[in-house]
């Protein structure tokens, strides 16, 4: 008799186990999709946003003159009355001849890496622009973030420029552009 319910003891001993390992493989199957959607969402997010950084009527350096960046050394905001459309984005402008000049050579006066943080570009990152932190490096207008990552850009500009330079080309790449 001692026997017969040693055996159903380690019976049921044995179903706990299963019900056990059963757990533990749904907890970890659980956390590894879990884990490796944050990690897919994490590679993909630059690739998954635009590669032109506008506001939602089309706008953008978030209504800054680009042309300012250059002559007067300072983010100055424009207006919609003197606008105009380069590579997708309109652009913003104080003054008609800052318009002007900016349609004799759009290339020159439109902010780099589509309008995303230099800085986290450095990093392969798109990240959103407070104009009034940015660098005119090389005759490009390199527009960051924050005080944070202008003063971490501003520690090597050249070095920066580059490595930013080099992960555009591969963002735009991934994108087919």
């Amino acid at each position: 008799m001692n026997l017969s319910r040693t055996s159903s003891l380690e019976g049921g001993n044995r179903m706990r186990s299963m019900r056990c390992v059963v757990l533990v493989v749904v907890v970890v199957g659980i956390c590894v999709f879990t884990l490796g959607s944050d990690v897919v969402r994490g590679q993909s997010s630059a690739q998954t946003k635009s590669l032109l950084n506008i506001n939602a009527q089309g706008v953008g350096a978030h209504g800054y003159d680009p042309v300012a960046f250059f002559t007067q050394g300072k983010a100055i905001k424009g207006g919609p009355q003197w606008q105009s459309t380069f590579g997708g984005a309109t652009y913003y402008f104080q003054s008609s001849a800052d318009r002007e000049e900016f349609e004799r050579a759009p290339v020159k006066y439109a902010p780099q890496y589509g309008g995303y943080c230099a800085m986290a570009m450095t990093m392969g990152k798109l990240e959103d622009v407070d104009p009034t932190y940015f660098v005119v490096h090389d005759y490009e207008l390199l527009l960051q973030r924050n005080e944070k990552a202008h003063v971490m850009f501003s520690k090597d500009v050249k070095g920066n420029h580059r490595k930013a330079d080099e992960n555009w080309s591969k963002l735009q790449q991934v994108a087919g552009k």
